[in-house]
């Protein structure tokens, strides 16, 4: 989301006395998630490691994915019991992050938000005619709306609704933690330098071929296709989230596809998008969602506590963009994106 990838700055080493050349990285490439990802890596090619990253991304699918009606998530959120469900190890694992998260954030990060995304017709609820719910309607979807009342369970993994109602959705963060998992099967195969990208979500390890840092641009949000930085990362993952990807008008006023779980409407405050560096592709992902939701001033606070997370906002101001980093995220930045 909001983010690409320098390949021409990556292959620049020449060989030695054989001759003049380049030397590229191995780039292996796919679809999965309803997008595309893309593994750049150093070393001996591996021929059957596309094949291990697909079986990877599908056993992945089959836990995690709210399109599939086998997945563990789905079984889950078809069934109507509040009784304890057995569930994946991995799936526990997320949930019970993801609840940490939306305790640390007040509520600004909830997997619960699903009815909230169908009565204003967002995220996979999408449609065309669009309308501006009612008071009622609202408030009738936030009475299924919370993640306290979403249970779990270590011994054996299990979920629990206390809502029959409730309908976990972990598209906020799901494919961070793709990336993260794609991530330990290159270090599994012993590829020390690499770069994972699946739907714009990123984790790095290593250095390029020529000795220089892994380099990523983050878009302005707009559609102008405009840079508003470029920086370096080794051995973190970063994901963008933002305001201009999905998003309505009416009656001249916009409504964004950023929902706030607490007040049940599309937020209304100058933060345009929010690039999180974080040890775990998978912590950026969540925090990027909630501070998209919490906004500036909250973000400030809420990250000077956090400091495994650095932060890049990007603000509305009057036609144009003004950015601001955090956590020092200033590091990370080329000296041209610091000026």
């Amino acid at each position: 989301m909001g983010l690409w990838f320098l390949p021409l700055l990556l292959i620049s080493l020449p060989l030695s006395a054989e001759g003049l050349g380049k030397i590229e990285p191995n780039v292996l490439e796919g679809a999965a998630q309803g997008s595309t990802w893309r593994v750049l890596f150093n070393g001996k090619e591996q021929t059957e490691l596309q094949s291990a990253i697909e079986k990877e991304l599908a056993t992945f699918d089959k836990v995690f994915s709210n399109y599939r009606p086998d997945s563990d998530i789905s079984r889950f959120n078809r069934q109507s019991s509040t009784e304890w469900f057995s569930v994946d190890a991995d799936l526990l694992k997320l949930v019970e992050f993801c609840h940490k998260v939306s305790l640390k954030s007040r509520g600004a990060f909830d997997i619960t938000i699903g009815p909230l995304l169908r009565i204003w017709g967002f995220g996979p609820f999408k449609t065309k005619d669009r309308s501006i719910p009612t008071e009622a309607a609202i408030a009738e979807a936030k009475k299924d709306v919370d993640f306290k009342k979403l249970l779990s369970r270590r011994q054996p993994a299990a979920l629990k609704k206390l809502n029959p109602n409730i309908h976990v959705d972990l598209s906020g963060v799901a494919q961070g933690y793709s990336v993260d998992r794609v991530a330990a099967l290159l270090d599994r195969k012993g590829i020390m330098s690499y770069m994972v990208e699946i739907g714009g979500e990123i984790k790095t390890k290593g250095k390029k071929l020529n000795g220089q840092l892994w380099t990523l641009g983050i878009d302005t949000p707009d559609a102008t296709g405009d840079v508003a930085a470029v920086l370096n990362l080794e051995g973190k993952g970063l994901t963008t989230a933002g305001d201009y990807r999905e998003y309505f008008e009416m009656d001249g006023k916009r409504y964004s596809h950023t929902i706030d779980p607490r007040t049940g409407r599309p937020v209304q405050h100058e933060l345009a998008s929010v690039t999180v560096i974080a040890p775990m592709t998978w912590e950026a992902d969540a925090w990027d969602t909630a501070f998209m939701v919490l906004g500036p001033e909250a973000t400030r606070k809420q990250s000077a506590d956090m400091k495994q997370l650095a932060v890049y906002m990007i603000l509305h101001q009057g036609q144009g963009f003004r950015t601001e980093s955090l956590g020092g995220f200033t590091r990370y930045l080329t000296e041209s994106s610091k000026r």
